[in-house]
């Protein structure tokens, strides 16, 4: 089969890659500006295969590109990342909704294609679940809340709500999947294990505030979230509807993952709590798995996951 994947240098869409490729009768092209994947050594080595093409070019320009027989399209491609987000809130409503529509309308002239597969994001609860307005954990089928608040950060959130709508309104086939905290190495600087692996590495004090202590999440393995969207994508089922991503076990607040990273560590520094809220974060995140897990042939293993993804930012962050 014959794959495209917008993004496809990203964490999710790199690890995507890789999987798809067990299988050698798949081909995979991977859309890409690399804005921040220039240097990827991973992709690199991906890109060795003969059966992945590469193709650096911004997605509001895909028009022009003359490949007419994918099976399966996966949109990873987005501006993201919060202080980004916060600091370019036009940009990122702008790009991420014009991005959504020119791929829309490439697909529409695929002859052959069976789904197109849309990354949307948890922040679609945000402000249902901070009004208390849904189940929780969360469920999929809720109504969206969104702030009277001009918040910069809701740019990202709103602009994957109206990417929803636009698949919905599509006339594709397709399905939406909304991940939730996944991890695994590689997946970037930015994100709470990356950052509180570097704090306890580095920072040269013996005592290590950490913000949003007592916030709880639950923390997906990429191996766990590849073997749902890949099962997920690919079943008659789960046409033209939408499934969380994410991991069915208990919340863990920052501070006790904070602690558990430490222990990977074998750091003897002390963690302090702070009640100091960072980026307006939610204080809690957890999504309803039931839904998807019906799709799952593995088990979710946490411990696993994170000693694997510590330890390779630990070697990255001490060469």
């Amino acid at each position: 089969m014959k794959y495209l994947i917008t993004g496809g240098a990203g964490f999710i869409g790199l690890k995507l890659t890789k999987e798809l490729l067990k299988n050698y009768r798949n081909k995979v092209y991977i859309i890409d500006s690399l804005i921040n994947n220039s240097e990827n050594k991973k992709l690199s080595n991906v890109l060795k295969n003969k059966k992945v093409k590469l193709i650096k070019k911004d997605l509001n320009h895909i028009s022009s590109l003359k490949i007419y027989d994918f099976d399966y399209i996966f949109h990873f491609a987005a501006v993201l990342g919060v202080k980004n987000v916060i600091d370019n809130p036009y940009t990122t409503l702008k790009e991420n909704i014009l991005s959504t529509i020119s791929l829309i309308n490439f697909s529409k002239k695929q002859k052959k294609l069976k789904k197109i597969c849309f990354a949307s994001t948890s922040e679609v609860y945000a402000y249902s679940l901070k009004s208390k307005l849904v189940k929780y954990p969360t469920p999929e089928n809720i109504d969206f809340l969104i702030s009277k608040d001009f918040n910069p950060r809701t740019s990202y959130l709103l602009s994957k709500v109206v990417g929803e709508y636009l698949m919905n309104y599509s006339g594709l086939n397709f399905v939406i999947f909304r991940p939730h905290n996944i991890f695994g190495p590689q997946m970037g600087f930015r994100h709470v294990i990356p950052q509180l692996t570097k704090k306890i590495l580095q920072y040269s004090k013996n005592k290590i505030i950490i913000q949003n202590a007592k916030h709880k999440r639950t923390f997906c393995d990429i191996n766990f979230a590849i073997d749902l969207i890949l099962r997920i994508s690919h079943s008659k089922n789960s046409r033209n509807s939408t499934f969380n991503i994410g991991s069915p076990d208990n919340e863990i607040s920052i501070i006790d993952l904070a602690q558990k990273i430490k222990k990977i560590l074998n750091s003897k520094k002390k963690l302090i709590s702070s009640n100091i809220k960072k980026f307006n974060s939610p204080e809690k995140r957890k999504p309803d798995m039931k839904r998807s897990l019906r799709y799952s042939k593995i088990k979710h293993n946490f411990e696993k996951g994170l000693k694997e993804t510590v330890m390779w930012y630990k070697e990255y962050y001490t060469k």
